[in-house]
């Protein structure tokens, strides 16, 4: 099965890992300039909740520098879902060209051919994922010391959620075509299952992994949290009562006008900012969460694909 699985899916496995090799070329040569300014600008003293004179306008210099680069390492989180371009044209092609009758009357049966076929490709697939997420965590690592990893936008690129990710895609391409039996009609059933399921798990799920955290800061601005994943940031007054950003930004202003601190100023009236927020240092257990998540749907869905293939007459 393996020579077979070879024998028909090998432009794609050619063209992920030459993709794959291809990104890791582009993020050596990106990654010098900005380790570079890092370690030349002494960004290390400035991490968070550290307030060396100087360090904000280091930092915003450091981030405007290299914005477009962090921003364009975002989209990373689309590429596990090429992994759909594998899993539906397993067995959707099969059906539109009829080759699954020659294929499922051999000294085979289907439940084995199915499985052996698709454990083959999701080891490769999720051996690349797991590359890039490395690709990434490396590439992303100055700036991750500063933002840290557990908001989305870095949290779906890094870690073992990328290869769960892939997987994932890869079962659901395969039960679409179970369905459909045809290889476009497939392709959008999966595509707009994969990003469902995405976006519910970010919004809906992940979140209350483990319960948040609640802290009463002063002052208005909070830096130690820079890493955290923030929910809410509130200020309230001695009452407990929330403060808009209006009157917020009129205390300062008053306070600037008088020539004294604002983080004092706003002490002394009884203010207080509530932050609830998921910290950095759970990124790993997020991630053991999220990649059984995706791992168990990547499961179910294979386990149906392979029911109802044993179910379709030949």
């Amino acid at each position: 099965m393996a020579w077979v699985t070879w024998r028909q899916h090998r432009a794609q496995l050619v063209a992920t890992a030459t993709f794959v090799a291809a990104l890791a070329v582009v993020a050596l040569g990106t990654s010098w300039p900005v380790r570079d300014a890092y370690h030349r600008q002494a960004l290390s003293s400035c991490l968070p909740p550290s307030a060396r004179p100087g360090c904000e306008l280091i930092v915003s210099h450091f981030r405007g520098e290299f914005a477009g680069l962090a921003h364009l390492a975002r989209y990373l989180m689309i590429l596990p879902a090429l992994a759909l371009l594998i899993g539906v044209p397993l067995l959707a092609r099969e059906f539109e060209h009829g080759t699954f009758r020659l294929a499922w009357t051999q000294g085979i049966s289907r439940r084995r051919w199915l499985v052996s076929k698709t454990s083959l490709l999701a080891l490769c697939l999720a051996a690349a994922a797991a590359v890039l997420a490395i690709l990434a965590m490396w590439w992303r690592q100055p700036f991750d010391q500063f933002s840290g990893r557990m908001n989305p936008g870095q949290f779906d690129v890094e870690g073992t959620v990328v290869p769960a990710y892939a997987l994932y895609a890869l079962a659901v391409g395969l039960l679409a075509a179970v369905l459909l039996r045809r290889t476009l009609a497939a392709t959008f059933l999966a595509v707009g299952v994969f990003v469902l399921t995405r976006i519910g798990v970010e919004k809906l799920l992940r979140p209350h992994y483990l319960p948040p955290l609640h802290r009463v800061a002063t002052g208005s601005t909070v830096t130690a949290h820079a890493r955290d994943w923030i929910f809410a940031d509130t200020v309230v007054d001695g009452g407990g009562r929330a403060i808009t950003t209006a009157r917020e930004d009129l205390a300062v202003l008053h306070a600037q006008h008088a020539g004294i601190d604002a983080q004092q100023y706003l002490t002394s009236l009884g203010w207080r900012r509530l932050i609830t927020f998921q910290p950095d240092s759970r990124f790993w257990t997020f991630q053991g969460i999220e990649t059984g998540i995706f791992l168990v749907l990547a499961g179910l869905a294979v386990m149906a694909a392979v029911v109802l293939v044993n179910r379709r007459p030949a």
